[in-house]
């Protein structure tokens, strides 16, 4: 599609605006559940409610905004049978995509991951705060994601790390401290596997990493009082 300038202010405005919310619901700047006013995005870009309202039924369709007739729109719940069916299909695309980066990724993109053997910037891992370990930790799935070679795997699994912020976020927000230094050490065994060139092991400690991971995140949602 060939767009004319102002086409493609508009265009790029859409984009930043999908952007900002998309970004801001899977941190859970903006709660699960929580009403948003399209009057009220507009006023803070500066802008009609058409480019919000189409960012919000983009949103919608990626099952991150829930649209009522005549109610407006909310950030979609997080719920116990979509968390179970995200980390189902987690178990089967993130394993797949880390086979993939153990035998085509290069030795420096491989030797770039010795940054996540610790979260940087702070003292104690245990005592960050928990917005701090999310954005650690999506940066690390991240990363390994995006060395895969298989373009529609490496996107399909960005997709899914960034989807898990919010359960990453219920989960480290409720959870007793101990547990991040378990969580670091998990992905230095990730590391590890991947850098000796093993990627069924690899693939074996990420199928474990998420497991555990389920079980925190399905007992946080069991919990949490910001999932309706």
């Amino acid at each position: 599609m060939i767009y004319q300038m102002n086409e493609i202010s508009a265009h790029l405005m859409r984009l930043d605006i999908y952007a900002v919310l998309r970004r801001e619901i899977l941190n859970c700047a903006i709660a699960p559940g929580a009403e948003i006013r399209d009057a009220e995005v507009a006023e803070r870009f500066s802008v009609s409610r058409s480019p919000v309202r189409d960012a919000l039924l983009r949103l919608e369709a990626e099952g991150l905004v829930v649209i009522n007739p005549r109610k407006g729109y909310r950030a979609a719940p997080i719920s116990i049978a979509d968390a179970r069916d995200l980390f189902e299909f987690r178990a089967i695309l993130e394993p797949a995509c880390a086979a993939s980066v153990a035998v085509e990724a290069s030795d420096e993109a491989l030797g770039s991951l010795d940054r996540f053997r610790r979260m940087e910037g702070h003292a104690s891992v245990e005592s960050a705060p928990a917005r701090a370990f999310v954005e650690y930790n999506r940066a690390f799935h991240l990363a390994i994601a995006g060395m895969c070679a298989n373009r529609r795997v490496r996107e399909a699994t960005i997709d899914l790390v960034e989807q898990f912020d919010r359960l990453v976020t219920v989960s480290v927000s409720s959870e007793a401290t101990g547990g991040r230094e378990a969580l670091i050490a998990e992905h230095c065994d990730i590391i590890d596997a991947l850098q000796a060139r093993d990627g069924r092991l690899a693939g074996r400690i990420l199928a474990r990493h998420a497991g555990r991971a389920r079980k925190r995140v399905l007992a946080a949602l069991s919990q949490t009082p910001i999932v309706p």
